[in-house]
């Protein structure tokens, strides 16, 4: 082999000492599943319910069409817009988080006196996004949850971190009335301040309390506020689950073998997920190397692919992996530029 050929080998090795990174998330997929867009219960007492959206409530719509369909969701996300009076602008608040264990679509619906749900939980991997600037955007590892139709105080739930045990903030104790206050609050437990509140669920001509971001010091998570600051004009609560989308990585082909025209040449790409691989010269894809499936090789998933070159000169090799799992993306390798020799010796 001459110098130029071994030059060109070694261009050719050196995807080989590149490592895949670990994967990246990518944006959730979401279906909503409840929907209100009215704040408060429509009546009083043991029987007084929540009046959902069209499409949107316990039975009957997306929720059970999700149910029906058994689709797999592993994370929630809670969206609130309400208005805020100093400007009369409508803001939002969206908070999602990881799927607890046991967590049901029917878990999830609004609380009210007919079905008396209660959610007072942490959760996992709290990400927060909003267009108020109040609100403390970004991730975090604690999240909590504070949803129940029953009035509370301010005591200490026992969850941790802890709350001051006397004001109602991101850690309170609900207590069971006929006709509850009600409390559908979502908080950033790690930096313990509210994401998003809305209390006061009976219907009342004062309005409820609402609040996006943290409360005033004396009402930090809203509750007993009222609409002082934010308005129920423009007001939706909507509830989602989704999907988790995991982003896969392939490497530059590795290219061995003859590497000349019309010669038994190999390509190789290792991949961070399990799928089929399909290889490129330029923007062409190469016959016979399509949908190529990955093989667990020393646990990396490789995809190999034998041609015989109809072209000779600098060739740009790459690959592009579609992974089996649906909850991980498509990827598309860099490139692995190799000089294919002439074919030489009696045809």
């Amino acid at each position: 082999m001459n110098r130029a050929r071994i030059g060109w080998a070694l261009v050719a090795l050196v995807p080989m000492l590149i490592v895949n990174p670990p994967a990246a998330k990518a944006e959730p997929t979401w279906t909503k599943i409840y929907e209100t867009t009215t704040p408060y219960r429509n009546g009083t007492g043991a029987g007084s319910a929540m009046t959902y959206t069209n499409g949107f409530g316990k039975t009957g719509g997306a929720a059970s069409a999700f149910v029906t369909a058994g689709t797999a969701w592993d994370l929630i996300k809670i969206r609130m817009e309400m208005t805020l009076n100093s400007n009369s602008t409508k803001y939002y608040a969206e908070a999602y988080f990881d799927k607890w264990s046991g967590a049901t679509i029917s878990g999830l619906i609004l609380p009210d006196h007919l079905d008396t749900n209660v959610i007072q939980r942490n959760v996992t991997n709290l990400v927060v996004t909003s267009d108020y600037n109040g609100v403390l955007t970004g991730s975090f590892a604690l999240g909590r949850l504070e949803i129940w139709p029953h009035n509370y105080s301010g005591a200490r739930s026992g969850l941790l971190p802890a709350g001051d045990n006397g004001t109602y903030d991101f850690d309170d104790t609900p207590m069971i009335v006929a006709d509850g206050h009600g409390s559908f609050q979502v908080h950033n437990a790690t930096q313990g301040q509210t994401v998003m509140s809305w209390s006061m669920h009976r219907p009342q001509i004062n309005g409820q309390d609402l609040g996006l971001g943290p409360g005033p010091a004396s009402y930090p998570d809203w509750t007993s506020y009222g609409n002082t600051s934010w308005n129920a004009t423009g007001f939706k609560v909507q509830i989602f689950v989704g999907t988790s989308v995991t982003t896969s990585t392939i490497n530059a082909p590795v290219v061995t073998g003859a590497q000349l025209k019309s010669k038994a040449t190999t390509l190789t790409a290792t991949t961070s997920a399990a799928g089929k691989v399909t290889f490129y010269s330029g923007t062409k894809r190469i016959p016979g190397c399509i949908g190529r499936l990955t093989v667990d090789v020393s646990g990396t998933q490789t995809a190999t692919c034998s041609f015989k070159p109809n072209t000779s000169g600098l060739l740009r090799f790459s690959a592009r992996l579609v992974p089996t799992s649906g909850s991980i993306s498509g990827s598309t390798s860099t490139v692995t530029s190799v000089q294919i020799g002439r074919r030489t010796g009696a045809r």
